[in-house]
């Protein structure tokens, strides 16, 4: 495949994607908190904790949703800090906006950030890695932001450690979610499917450390809730 059909490739799959955040943006954080039973709330607090900002610093939330992890970055950054969050859907963030005023939420594509070099002390991307269409290009837009020591944070659904509860799990990701938000909407039980279907595919946090590492990053991987769900604290080194 050629370079530019490669490039009309991933721009068409993203559009995709951008449609189905805009469809089930209205019930998304009603969503989370039925399919993680509460969890994710946890899960966000320990993301922003890791961050390890402080006032007056200036923190970047990419893929940001409806805003709920740039909103536990806030009170780390002030007084006199800011926090941008970034995403692709425009109906995303208009449930950011109402719900997190403090925050500056802007559309754009986080594989092209406007930011300048080294400008941003701490980044944060919470369950929006694996949606990306190019993850490296990504991870190395967030480098060039990032001042060096400044922080990268992932948080991301993982395969658990093989066995009965590996079954399980996927089971409730591949069968009991859809099915639940079919009930809503069969677009819905679209979107579920394929969003349990990335989660399959996301690779694991040996692989993802070490693309991490090449790029020019230090990582820790924090697992959360059984291994479910990993933290990648990453530190960049120059």
């Amino acid at each position: 495949m050629s370079e530019d059909n490669r490039w009309v490739g991933q721009e068409a799959r993203a559009e995709q994607i951008r449609q189905m955040f805009d469809q089930i943006a209205p019930g998304y954080d009603v969503r989370n908190r039925l399919f993680s039973f509460d969890r994710d709330r946890a899960w966000r607090r320990r993301a922003a904790e890791r961050a390890d900002l402080h006032p007056g610093e200036i923190a970047l939330d990419l893929c940001t949703g409806t805003g709920k992890l740039a909103h536990e970055l806030l009170s780390y950054t002030r007084p006199g800090g800011r926090v941008i969050g970034v995403d692709f859907s425009e109906a995303m963030l208009e449930q950011a906006r109402k719900l997190e005023p403090e925050v500056e939420f802007r559309l754009g594509d986080v594989s092209r950030l406007s930011d300048p070099d080294a400008g941003i002390d701490a980044v944060t991307i919470g369950f929006g890695l694996r949606n990306l269409v190019d993850r490296e290009q990504a991870l190395r837009e967030i480098h060039r932001v990032l001042r060096p020591g400044g922080r990268l944070v992932i948080l991301e659904f993982a395969p658990p450690p093989s066995g009965l509860l590996m079954r399980a799990y996927r089971f409730y990701l591949t069968r009991v979610m859809p099915a639940i938000a079919g009930r809503f909407s069969a677009g819905e039980r679209q979107a579920y499917r394929y969003l349990a279907q990335t989660v399959q595919d996301f690779p694991p946090s040996a692989a993802l450390s070490a693309l991490l590492d090449r790029i020019g990053f230090a990582v820790a991987v924090e697992p959360l809730t059984f291994g479910i769900v990993a933290l990648h604290v990453a530190v960049r080194r120059s």
